[in-house]
């Protein structure tokens, strides 16, 4: 094997790595799963929100249940920014 052919193989993983690290940055907005930001910021995609202000249904739609956080809510904001 050339060094020319090697050099297209390392370049090739390299690219499918940092294709998945993009992929999983968009999927988590960056948070660790099972965390309070990774759930307020998969909540517009898991009830088909439209705008950052629609954030604020968590804490509207169900006032016996306890506000959520502020990095939820950031969470939250930042799908819209990424998406």
């Amino acid at each position: 094997m050339s060094l020319k052919g090697l050099f297209f193989i390392i370049l090739g993983i390299v690219l499918a790595f940092v294709s998945y690290l993009y992929w999983d940055y968009k999927k988590t907005g960056g948070y660790a799963k099972n965390s309070d930001g990774y759930y307020g910021y998969s909540f517009p995609l898991d009830n088909g929100l439209n705008n950052p202000a629609d954030c604020e249904l968590a804490n509207t739609e169900n006032p016996e249940q306890p506000l959520v956080s502020k990095e939820w809510m950031e969470g939250c904001r930042k799908y819209f920014e990424i998406n």
